[in-house]
């Protein structure tokens, strides 16, 4: 065969490999974004599928972290001591945290919706979209779910998602003092629900507590002081989770 022709049927072939990869890859873009629209379609009300979707309780944060980090959406690699924003100094557990005025809320502005699907919990939907399940409480107060139980969302309900305060492990001050204000306002919803909700009470209290080691001396005018107690306890048991 003439060398010429041969770079000829090469050239050919190539064209059509080009066009064969080009019309896969519109298919598989206009797939996802089909995919997508549908999960934001109209969505039928929590509360009338309520009867049917008493069994889908958020297990504990205490219950679920290995899971997580089997599955990835934990990275253990990532459970080092905060640093504080600046001059990436390591985050003081000590250090002191103001409290925040209602007034003076850092801004925050939605990036997007989540249609929750059977199974799914506040803390596996943060893990998603923030790479930390510990700020589930931060996200849960700004959304408005059918059910008062901050353990119990239902398939098909929207969350929205705003922007996650920090970088990483970075925060600053005014950020940290947000996430445990947060976790207070969690607390007291769960508080509100009776001692079924002790289990989860004790485990918000520890985990928030990673985020600033003094956080029951700091907030222990609005902790009960048996709480205060048993979180301690998980605290001597089982250590920060650093």
């Amino acid at each position: 065969m003439e060398p010429k022709r041969l770079r000829n049927i090469l050239i050919l072939l190539f064209i059509v490999l080009v066009f064969l990869f080009g019309g896969w890859y519109v298919y598989d873009y206009v797939s996802r974004k089909d995919e997508d629209k549908d999960d934001v379609e109209e969505v039928t009300t929590p509360l009338q599928k309520e009867q049917d979707n008493r069994n889908f309780e958020k297990q504990p944060a205490i219950e679920i972290l290995g899971k997580l980090a089997d599955s990835g959406v934990l990275d253990k690699g990532n459970n080092k001591p905060f640093r504080n924003s600046g001059k990436d100094k390591a985050f003081d557990p000590g250090m002191e945290i103001p409290k925040q005025e209602k007034t003076d809320k850092i801004p925050r502005k939605v990036e997007g919706m989540h249609k929750v699907r059977e199974g799914e919990n506040f803390s596996l939907v943060t893990g998603i979209y923030w790479k930390d399940i510990f700020l589930w409480p931060e996200l849960y107060i700004h959304n408005s779910m059918a059910s008062d139980d901050p353990d119990l969302i239902y398939p098909d309900e929207i969350i929205t998602i705003y922007n996650r305060l920090g970088l990483g492990d970075t925060f600053s001050s005014r950020e940290l003092s947000e996430i445990l204000d947060a976790y207070i306002q969690v607390y007291k919803v769960y508080k509100k629900l009776g001692k079924e909700k002790n289990n989860s009470v004790w485990s918000l209290l520890w985990c928030a507590s990673r985020y600033d080691h003094d956080f029951l001396e700091r907030y222990k005018d609005q902790i009960d002081p048996e709480d205060i107690k048993m979180a301690r306890k998980y605290i001597a048991e089982q250590g920060y989770l650093d």
